[in-house]
């Protein structure tokens, strides 16, 4: 199973893209109001800080994937330790994922359809992808959609341009201040910073290396300047005040497009995109939590086999997060950037990138 480092960039691409859109603007306008966009700026900043950090771990290891190469700088059990966090990410993740995704279609499209039916068709779907095509798939599927993904988001921005009251971003910081600026980064990082998946996926690619590295650095700095437009966009149609009320402040914005008396309803095409991008994030998700809780427990070769217990799994730990129902903003902050960030984000690999070089000292292509 290969995959090119065009492809990565694509994948990157997406699954920064699609969550980032949907869920982080609310929040983040909420806390720096019309300066949301510096506090983008930041997140994308920092965002490509942590994947450099990742990337350089990763190759110095080019051939292995996180779950080994963890247990080549700390020993056996100290490796096997260390990856518990980032499983236990993985399956909430997609948890997340699949409830806000179900809460998105019945918004919009699905008003009385069960939630068992949406997440089971997604997970179906993801599912016969992972094990029939394996990262090859999702490669390829990135590829295909993410050049259709930008020109769509492109048309969008082009399209509400007569919308934008460029007023509503001023006063520029006088009314935030340096500290409110930087917890609203938090948001959009927190969801940048997943590109530390790449730990996962490095050995995947047909030539790991510097040309991978900059793929990934390129993916995450092309989504942080499109999520930046996009916030801007939201900022200069709503308003700080509208758009921090607002559940999907980008979706709204896009039903506002109204050209000539027949161009409009263009929710539906950020709607097919947005879903396109979230399938090819559930399906990267699927992938790695397989194949490394296979290489986890010494059976890789098998590992299409763990695919059937972690989809029950997964939608299982999905419909209880439907009925506990907590709020977003408190998984969010409260668990998502509070405890993952900083620990599987930044700690994890500082630690195991500093402890590398301390045993093995510069090894090549790091």
């Amino acid at each position: 199973m290969k995959i090119s480092n065009r492809q990565l960039f694509w994948m990157i691409l997406m699954m920064e893209i699609g969550m980032n859109l949907l869920i982080s603007m609310t929040a983040t306008i909420h806390n720096a109001k019309q300066d949301a966009w510096i506090s983008y700026i930041m997140a994308g900043a920092a965002g490509l800080i942590i994947t450099y950090t990742a990337a350089r771990l990763s190759s110095r290891y080019p051939h292995q994937t996180l779950i080994q190469y963890s247990t080549a700088i700390l020993g056996k059990w100290g490796g096997k330790l260390i990856i518990i966090p980032f499983i236990l990410q993985w399956f909430w993740v997609m948890s997340l994922i699949l409830r806000d995704e179900y809460l998105f279609i019945r918004l919009s499209v699905l008003y009385k359809t069960p939630d068992w039916v949406v997440i089971g068709t997604m997970i179906g779907v993801v599912l016969y992808t992972v094990y029939h095509g394996g990262i090859e798939a999702i490669g390829r599927v990135s590829e295909l959609w993410g050049p259709i993904v930008i020109v769509i988001l492109a048309l969008t921005l082009g399209l509400t341009f007569n919308n934008l009251n460029w007023t509503m971003v001023l006063p520029v910081y006088a009314d935030t201040g340096l500290m409110t600026i930087v917890e609203g980064a938090l948001a959009p990082l927190s969801l940048l910073g997943e590109a530390v998946l790449l730990m996962m996926l490095f050995p995947f690619v047909e030539h790991p290396g510097q040309e991978t590295r900059k793929a990934l650095l390129l993916g995450v700095g092309f989504s942080s300047f499109l999520l930046l437009l996009g916030v801007l966009w939201v900022i200069m149609t709503f308003g700080p005040a509208v758009g921090s009320r607002l559940q999907f402040p980008f979706f709204e914005m896009v039903k506002l497009v109204y050209l000539m008396e027949f161009i409009q309803n263009m929710d539906v095409f950020v709607m097919a995109i947005w879903l396109v991008c979230i399938f090819v994030k559930l399906s990267i998700y699927m992938f790695i939590t397989c194949y490394g809780l296979a290489q986890w427990i010494g059976k890789a070769r098998s590992w299409k086999k763990i695919t059937w217990v972690a989809a029950p799994a997964t939608f299982i730990l999905t419909m209880l997060v439907i009925k506990l129902n907590p709020p977003a903003g408190l998984l969010l902050k409260g668990v998502w950037v509070r405890y993952v960030m900083p620990v599987n984000m930044v700690a994890i690999p500082l630690f195991l990138l500093a402890v590398s070089f301390i045993r093995h000292g510069r090894r090549p292509g790091s």
